[in-house]
């Protein structure tokens, strides 16, 4: 109905645009003009009509059969009551754009029949393709695999196909095709512009310095969350890494930088549960190092296990440090003095013992520190107020000093080197790198005690300058509120609860 209505108006339209055209006296005769006009425009309309009629009931293309004669187009529109000449013009158009309209009215519902089924095919498979793109692409970029979308793409479809997928057997065979080509596109455009993009947000966050003055100071590093709602990508920010610089812990102006290394997940982890990927502090100056005059604290968010812990990438493996749990976050303190920076990550240990007898002495934090370092054994009590032996020395020594320092000569000849036991290696580096001496019959006597001037001769042969054990016994005073004998004394043996501290403040 609503197309013979716009048709009764367009007629309506083309007679008065032809009467106005003529002129406005009335006395010519415009049935030529007419005839043709109005012919063409009811033709146009019965053809475009009778050829989707045709077309719709599976007829054959053929104008001829649907055309009506003369006589019945004569009658139709009323043409005997016009002009001969307007009657001859009106048939003589009406059936020229029949035959053009009918077979273009035909072919137009052939085609709709054929495109209206798979015209959204590849746009609806472009949508999907894309979504997919970019959860791929974020899913390749969390766990650092290669930016490869034709390997992504593949993977995915090799679990599941897009036929079983989306539901593709309802469809016919043409809109499948349709559907996997614009899939296919949309997944490799969305993918590589994804990946690229998170790659580059990225680094531009690892752009992230601040400068250190003598005022109170925090630097922090804000971490992407990427998800996924209804198809919609949005994406949180999160504090994963912050540093805290006391006022007055640094006076020369300098850069601090902090930035997360990709792809750095269980970086050289062995033994270790790895938790966070690898985070550096850099010191932005020329010298690369700057004098801290305050111990700066360094903070993971963190939720788990007790047993986790951060560690720094020293000498070519992790290394513990004494870290403090509290709700939500792992903190560790960087002391005062000479700082050149570090690489830092969170590890879980499982293996780790606890031992009992340390609670509550005043150096359990370097004791427990020594134990998570694998430096002295956490597999039975460490009697920590005991006397330390020159064997137990030696051995958290070789721990410590071993791969910094290797023995490159041969193992010295020592005379009771068959009841050294587990000490033998610890033993054969100390005398060979001449940090500990063999007595006149060339034994090592690794039950022996060990006095404070026997450490200050070790110590000073190790840093190659002169150690003497006030250094480390003020610091004890003024920091765990610890007097030694070795301030007076130094015949007097040291304890094992010393020895842990003296590492400590020697080997950070």
């Amino acid at each position: 109905m609503k197309q013979i209505k716009l048709f009764r108006i367009l007629l309506v339209w083309t007679l008065m645009i032809a009467m106005t055209s003529s002129s406005f006296v009335f006395a010519a005769d415009t049935s030529v003009a007419d005839g043709k006009t109005i012919g063409t425009a009811v033709g146009t309309f019965d053809g475009d009509l009778k050829g989707r009629e045709d077309a719709n009931a599976g007829k054959v293309n053929n104008y001829l059969s649907a055309l009506y004669a003369d006589a019945m187009i004569i009658s139709r529109y009323s043409l005997a009551n016009d002009t001969a000449t307007f009657q001859t013009e009106f048939i003589k158009a009406y059936k020229d754009s029949f035959q053009t309209a009918y077979q273009a009215g035909y072919r137009a519902v052939i085609l709709e029949k054929y495109m209206v089924p798979v015209e959204g095919a590849y746009d609806d498979g472009l949508e999907l393709g894309t979504v997919q793109g970019q959860v791929s692409a974020m899913i390749d970029f969390t766990q650092s695999n290669k930016n490869d979308w034709l390997k992504a793409y593949n993977a995915y479809v090799g679990k599941g196909s897009l036929i079983t997928r989306y539901n593709l057997l309802r469809e016919s065979a043409t809109y499948i095709d349709g559907f996997s080509n614009g899939y296919k596109e949309g997944f490799m455009k969305a993918y590589v512009e994804t990946y690229q993009l998170k790659n580059l947000e990225a680094e531009i966050r690892n752009k992230n310095a601040l400068q250190m003055t003598m005022l109170e100071s925090t630097l922090t590093f804000d971490e992407e969350i990427v998800s996924f709602n209804l198809g919609e990508m949005g994406s949180e920010f999160r504090t994963s890494l912050t540093l805290e610089v006391p006022a007055a812990a640094i006076y020369q102006p300098t850069y601090l930088a902090m930035f997360k290394t990709q792809d750095t997940f269980g970086y050289r982890s062995a033994g270790l549960t790895p938790v966070s990927s690898k985070y550096t502090l850099s010191v932005w100056n020329s010298s690369g190092s700057m004098t801290l005059k305050k111990p700066i604290t360094l903070s993971f968010e963190y939720y788990g296990s007790e047993r986790a812990g951060i560690y720094q990438w020293i000498n070519n493996r992790w290394v513990y440090q004494y870290t403090t749990l509290t709700d939500g976050a792992l903190s560790i303190t960087i002391p005062a003095g000479y700082y050149n920076g570090g690489e830092y990550a969170i590890f879980i240990d499982e293996t780790y013992k606890i031992v009992s007898d340390i609670s509550f002495n005043w150096a359990f934090k370097e004791i427990y520190t020594l134990m998570r370092r694998d430096v002295i054994s956490d597999n039975s009590l460490y009697m920590p107020n005991a006397k330390i032996t020159k064997g137990q020395l030696a051995q958290m020594i070789y721990q410590v000093q071993a791969l910094r320092s290797p023995l490159l000569t041969d193992a010295p000849v020592i005379a009771d080197s068959a009841a050294l036991g587990i000490y033998k290696d610890a033993a054969e580096y100390m005398v060979g790198k001449r940090y500990m001496t063999l007595d006149a019959q060339g034994r090592f006597n690794p039950g022996a005690m060990v006095s404070y001037a026997d450490l200050e001769y070790t110590m000073s042969m190790i840093f190659t300058r002169t150690v003497n054990w006030s250094e480390v016994s003020s610091k004890m005073l003024t920091e765990k509120f610890t007097k030694s004998p070795g301030t007076t004394n130094k015949a007097a043996y040291m304890t094992k609860a010393e020895a842990a501290y003296m590492l400590i403040y020697f080997f950070r």
